[in-house]
């Protein structure tokens, strides 16, 4: 079963290609014009140092080592079964496999080269003699987390990449704990490991616009280390990027298939062979995949092709495209096919500007940051600004960067959440809200609507063709039905008379207000992370469903009305369940704040990484702990949950700091403050308002109240600014549903938080709920 095999980086040299430019004129001037320079010129120049910079020789490679294959086949009658090239020779194998043609291949390679040039800071070494396993567990016992492994070139060949001088400091520790050889690479880019992130986000969008065909010969994907599925080419070249070459698991792969050494063919500029003899190493030091492994891969395969083809045309059954639509909301009858576009509702879709029903929800303090809603946004799905927290400028000044580097026109909004004792904040941020021409909020923690909101709702309302149209939208969480029945309503009259009387809406806008409801969207929002009333979806859905329906007959000039849900989706389960229920759409939280754009520490990250289901707690909310409100926050590893309970309950047993305890006080200012209660309230009373203080000096009981509030502020700064000295105070708001979704994860490409993509893991969601719901409808209709 012949092979061909193509090097990558490393195996360049002054001179190589020469006889193939002359041979191949016309595909040289391609690549040339292509280029920008003589490829020619610089193989047989050089000079050097010059060819061996990564932005020249990617190309360099791609050229020579293409030509060199089409030499191979003019020559030879030979002819591959399969196909693998190391890295960027990747790119190679797929054009010698039909997939690009020449020049998409090189421009694509060209691309590649510059953006990991332009990596700085980063290092690789080759390490000789350990195998994976042991480096994985260097790397665990020392606690180096800058440094990856890159290349499984052999099963003791292996590179690891990082930041240059953890690579470089590295060297001792590797060598004591039993490598042979290990040699920093001349190379200035942590290459195949998170830090190339910037280089693979831009590489999708050049990539975007780029056309594959299918594979005429089976290409191995460095990423799966198994053939590549002609649907997911474009999305694991992207991310071959960030992820490590699997080359020799790739070699057990092809040697359990049957290929030999002898059917190998390395093919590219010359010289001492490169890879090949990576083929033999592999064979005697770790052999073919097991075959029991290559056989359950092989029948679950078969299978899932099987499913596929019978989901797709049912015997007796129309062809699948003329197959009626199934909609998870139950719009349409017959059973035809879930797919990521009838998920939901299409009329919110159309109504908020998306290409699917996902939305991310705000998480406060700038946690659902500007990256997180410019990612959704690029990828043609809502994601709202966790504003809650924040001063209006910095809100303000968020709204600009989010609005310049998102397409025109594309959906965003911004988190507007309740502040009943200080209304002054609401008014502050509609005033931004409107200035800066934002159409769409998620209004949060409103237990009554406030007249801060109703204005917001009010501007640009108007009358067309006998509908009343909303500029402004409004997507309500909401965790009980009586409050989702405010906002299936109308503005308050004494709401609406109070803005005439201070004229901040006109006549005109009193009078739409009475004809709409206050909001366009509710969202259910059960058992999740920070503020919950632990609510079930079950129980929650199906009555506000019914509000929802009785609205839309109260307001027959305003339209469609939907209903989300949120709270513990994680898993595709999960989002197929509540779509079931009726759901029009669906929000996520806490998954999101374990990925690389959450405006969170990489330490709280790395912590949530590890979570399972039943690592998260209740603990006392700092805003309202005097009320008895509760926040889910991360349990696992931390302090807090038990420390914040023991707070509340001294607040509760106490009527001021002095009457607690000597002996305890002083543990509690040591433990948790780090310093006296007197040095805590000296620094709240420089942020909080004169009146507040004063009020505090002469009501012991509220004095406590804000020092221990300190504690809660502080955990959650600890957090956000991941604060390693207090580690086991940090405050992070989370539900189960991110240990769902790790559970689920695992094992994949999306386990590691650095690999995780708000965008991705909501596309990846929803493909797979739609493919969940056609096995189960499936199985149910027989």
């Amino acid at each position: 079963m012949k092979t061909f095999i193509f090097p990558g980086q490393g195996a360049q040299q002054l001179g190589m290609g020469q006889d193939l430019f002359t041979r191949f004129k016309d595909l040289t001037n391609q690549a040339d014009a292509i280029l920008g320079y003589s490829i020619a010129e610089l193989c047989r120049d050089g000079p050097m140092e010059k060819l061996s910079r990564t932005d020249y020789t990617q190309p360099a490679l791609y050229v020579v080592n293409a030509l060199r294959y089409l030499a191979h086949l003019e020559d030879t009658d030979d002819r591959p079964a399969y196909l693998l090239g190391h890295s960027v020779s990747e790119y190679v194998a797929l054009f010698a496999a039909g997939v690009l043609d020449f020049t998409a291949g090189l421009k694509l390679v060209k691309k590649r080269g510059a953006l990991m040039a332009e990596a700085r800071g980063g290092g690789m070494a080759a390490v000789l003699g350990l195998e994976a396993s042991a480096i994985q567990d260097l790397l665990r016992a020392k606690n180096i987390t800058d440094v990856y492994p890159a290349n499984f070139n052999t099963p003791k060949q292996i590179v690891v990449s990082g930041r240059k001088e953890v690579v470089v400091a590295a060297e001792s520790l590797f060598l004591e704990a039993g490598a042979s050889h290990y040699k920093v690479l001349p190379v200035s880019g942590a290459f195949h490991t998170p830090f190339m992130e910037d280089a693979r986000t831009r590489f999708a969008e050049f990539v975007a616009d780029t056309e594959f065909g299918r594979q005429q010969v089976p290409v191995i994907s460095n990423v799966t280390a198994r053939p590549h599925e002609d649907a997911e080419i474009r999305q694991r070249i992207v991310e071959q990027i960030t992820a490590p070459v699997r080359w020799s698991e790739s070699l057990c792969y092809l040697l359990a298939k049957g290929v030999s050494f002898a059917d190998t063919l390395e093919i590219g500029p010359g010289g001492p062979p490169i890879v090949r003899p990576m083929f033999k190493r592999t064979e005697l030091e770790a052999g073919p995949l097991e075959a029991a492994v290559l056989e359950a891969e092989e029948t679950a395969r078969r299978e899932a092709l099987q499913k596929k083809v019978l989901e797709e045309q049912l015997p007796d059954t129309p062809a699948a495209d003329e197959m009626p639509v199934t909609r998870a909301n139950g719009t349409t009858s017959g059973f035809g096919r879930f797919s990521m576009g009838n998920l939901g509702s299409r009329a919110f879709c159309d109504l908020f500007g998306l290409r699917y029903p996902y939305v991310s929800g705000a998480m406060y303090r700038g946690i659902a940051s500007t990256d997180i809603v410019i990612r959704m946004a690029r990828a043609g799905l809502l994601g709202f600004f966790g504003a809650a927290g924040l001063p209006v400028s910095e809100t303000q000044a968020a709204i600009r960067k989010i609005r310049s580097q998102i397409p025109d026109g594309a959906a965003f909004g911004v988190n507007f959440i309740a502040h009943l004792n200080r209304p002054r904040l609401e008014d502050d941020l509609t005033d931004v809200l409107l200035e800066e021409g934002v159409t769409a909020v998620e209004a949060s923690a409103f237990m009554e609507v406030t007249p801060a909101l109703v204005r917001y709702r009010a501007k640009g309302l108007q009358r067309e063709g006998g509908k009343v149209r909303a500029a402004n939208r409004v997507i309500a969480k909401v965790s009980r039905p009586d409050v989702a029945a405010q906002f299936l309503s109308a503005a308050p009259e004494p709401v609406i008379a109070k803005l005439l009387q201070t004229r901040r809406i006109t006549e005109d806008e009193a009078d739409l207000l009475r004809s709409v409801p206050m909001a366009d969207a509710v969202c259910v929002e059960s058992d999740s992370g920070g503020h919950t009333d632990q609510g079930m979806p079950f129980a929650l859905i199906p009555p506000i469903l019914k509000l929802r329906d009785e609205a839309e007959q109260r307001f027959p000039e305003f339209g469609k009305l939907f209903v989300g849900a949120a709270g513990g989706i994680g898993t595709p389960e999960a989002a197929a369940a509540v779509l079931v229920l009726g759901a029009d759409f669906i929000v996520t939280g806490s998954i999101n704040q374990c990925t690389v754009e959450a405006g969170t520490s990489d330490a709280v990250k790395d912590m949530l990484e590890g979570i399972n289901v039943y690592d998260t707690a209740y603990a006392p909310s700092g805003e309202m702990f005097e009320l008895g409100s509760k926040v889910q926050v991360l349990k696992k590893g931390v302090f807090f949950p038990s420390r914040a309970e023991r707070l509340v309950a001294l607040y509760r047993q106490h009527e001021g700091l002095e009457a607690i305890e000597p002996k305890l006080r002083k543990q509690i200012e040591e433990r948790y403050f780090g310093r006296s209660f007197d040095e805590v309230f000296a620094d709240v009373a420089r942020i909080y308002p004169a009146s507040e203080i004063e009020r505090a000096e002469k009501m012991p009981k509220h004095r406590m109240a804000l020092v221990f509030r300190r504690y809660f502020r502080d955990t959650s700064e600890w957090a956000l600014n991941g604060d390693i000295e207090h580690k086991v105070d940090f405050q992070v708001h989370c539900g189960p549903a991110l240990g769902a979704f790790n559970q689920w994860a695992s094992g994949t490409r999306l386990e590691p938080w650095r690999a995780r993509h708000v965008d991705d893991i909501g596309l990846t969601l929803l493909e797979q709920t739609a493919e969940m719901l056609n096995r189960r409808l499936s199985v149910m209709v027989g």
